[in-house]
């Protein structure tokens, strides 16, 4: 059996697994809450992402991040966390919130959402620490169109980024590791405008899958270049599996993108084989 390491995860509530629940939803439910689904779909390891909705305030992001860290602390053999940092926070915050994550064993990168584009200058106080602590920094990304959208969709999505984006800022910082998440949101567009940067990765999560678009992905850059997410409990944990497993691509390919990718990225050892009985 293949293994498998979910790179992309958010600490959202599955009521049903928890039907005696009370109001208070701690850390360990959510922790409980993953690795139980994980246990019925095989996943040794995920990565969470935390609570990314955008334009949180310092306290917020503090709070998100303890979360991510109390989740990890429950299975840490089976969780590992991303800190999650909204660039638009003073650079004196955004500083001292990064060294105090990237210093715990739970942390093993940073995530960045719509808040700003990663264009802008007051990303890189981020890279600067990504570099410094060598972690990855995965960040949120899709292509969008806004011809015929509502004043307030427009209005939260103006700091996204797009894959051109995301190309300039791997321009800037060769030397860190860059995740470019939703292959389906970036589609083959995408591909092409990071094809030439070997520092970005992209992650397979996005939409449900359309056939052909990780076939081309593979072509272009590589099935070492690509990551198994799912963006669970948001999106169908079979519909992004089967994303992987339905491509016309090599079973060596397959592998490596499932978990083998995630483990060097990550300097993971050898994962436990699935806990399923």
């Amino acid at each position: 059996m293949m293994q498998l390491i979910d790179i992309h995860v958010h600490p959202h509530r599955v009521p049903h697994l928890f039907p005696g629940g009370g109001e208070v939803y701690t850390a360990r439910d959510a922790a409980d809450c993953l690795v139980a689904l994980m246990d019925h779909t095989d996943v040794q390891i995920s990565g969470i992402l935390g609570r990314v909705h955008p334009f949180q305030s310092a306290e917020e992001v503090r709070r998100g991040n303890d979360f991510t860290v109390g989740m990890v602390r429950q299975h840490p053999d089976r969780l590992y966390g991303m800190a999650f940092m909204n660039p638009l926070l003073p650079v004196a915050f955004v500083e001292e919130e990064l060294d105090r994550l990237l210093r715990l064993p739970e942390i093993r990168g940073i995530k960045l959402e719509i808040d700003v584009n990663c264009r802008d200058l007051r990303v890189d106080p981020v890279m600067k620490k990504a570099r410094e602590y060598g972690v990855p920094v995965l960040h949120h990304c899709w292509y969008m169109s806004f011809w015929n959208a509502p004043a307030e969709t427009a209005y939260w999505q103006r700091g996204r980024s797009e894959p051109h984006d995301v190309a300039n800022l791997a321009e800037r910082f060769p030397d860190v590791q860059i995740i470019m998440a939703h292959l389906d949101g970036c589609g083959l567009r995408g591909v092409q405008d990071v094809a030439d940067f070997p520092n970005v990765w992209v992650d397979t999560s996005g939409g449900q899958p359309c056939t052909g678009v990780l076939e081309y992905a593979v072509k272009y850059l590589g099935a070492e270049r690509l990551l198994f997410g799912t963006d669970r409990p948001g999106r169908g944990f079979e519909s992004q599996l089967a994303r992987v497993l339905g491509a016309a691509v090599p079973d060596h390919a397959k592998q490596a993108i499932l978990a083998g990718n995630a483990r060097r990225l990550f300097q993971f050892g050898e994962v436990p084989s699935p806990l399923l009985s």
